[in-house]
């Protein structure tokens, strides 16, 4: 059955259910999300370096459920993708010391929806790649390409129900910021696409440069996956920038907000 869109609910909605907290973490942030047994999400996000110990990051969590009148007794499973392996055991704890429960990381070891892994290195796969794979299969088929902006845009690849490979490259605000950072004169500018392909000033120059001609880059590669595969993949876009940047590229049609959190779901789910 496909998980419907991220919805905001009323605080006595939640308190009525057995509920599933999921933990997306990325190198920049972390996205909590609480699910309910009516296919709906709760989601909060806070700095993944805003927290060191099992205790820090409890007060954090306690102070959003109050905030929505969750009690920590209604929580049934915690499921973990996460990118950052120096802060996995405190998510462990977490799990261990306030909700009594084994925190689940999501691994290629389970073989979810009978998903096959034809690259070099299962092990390698990030968390997150994985979970997103998940959610395509789940939600838009065996043949689906995901587009997942982040700190860095990672491109994986769904062909006949197995994961393929993909790609990996800076995401938009890193190469924003790495341009800025180490140039004296460029300014930090919006992100936001031209329609015209000639800068007429530094802004444009580089919205050009770095937005736009990463798009074309991406519409590019997928091209050539078409080809290679004599595949027609369904793109699907996820990662808080892409719901900028609709419109822009038929990469951003099918835009899935939660698609990372599906994916840690339907593992939970299935093992």
């Amino acid at each position: 059955m496909m998980l419907s869109e991220t919805a905001m609910l009323s605080d006595n909605m939640f308190s009525q259910h057995i509920m599933e907290l999921l933990f997306d973490i990325g190198n920049s942030h972390t996205v909590i999300g609480l699910h309910t047994e009516n296919s709906h999400f709760k989601i909060w996000r806070i700095g993944t370096k805003s927290f060191e110990t099992e205790d820090e990051l409890f007060s954090k969590i306690y102070t959003l459920f109050q905030v929505d009148g969750i009690r920590k007794e209604e929580i049934s499973d915690i499921g973990v993708s996460s990118v950052v392996p120096p802060v996995n055991y405190i998510f462990a704890k977490l799990g261990e010391k306030y909700f009594g429960r084994a925190t689940q990381f999501v691994t290629p070891d389970a073989h979810v929806f009978d998903i096959g892994y034809k690259v070099d290195y299962p092990q390698e796969i990030g968390a997150d790649r994985l979970a997103n794979v998940f959610a395509a299969r789940k939600i838009y088929g065996e043949n689906v390409i995901v587009i997942d902006h982040g700190t860095a845009i990672t491109i994986d690849v769904l062909h006949r129900g197995n994961f393929t490979g993909g790609a990996i490259l800076p995401g938009f605000q890193t190469a924003m910021l790495a341009l800025f950072s180490n140039t004296a004169q460029l300014p930090q500018v919006e992100l936001k696409i031209p329609k015209y392909s000639v800068g007429r000033n530094t802004t444009d120059n580089i919205q050009i440069g770095v937005l736009k001609i990463t798009i074309l880059g991406i519409e590019r590669l997928i091209e050539e996956i078409r080809k290679e595969t004599a595949t027609d993949f369904t793109i699907v876009s996820t990662g808080g920038i892409g719901k900028f940047l609709q419109g822009s590229s038929y990469i951003f049609d099918t835009y899935d907000s939660d698609l990372t959190l599906k994916g840690i779901l339907y593992f939970l789910r299935r093992n």
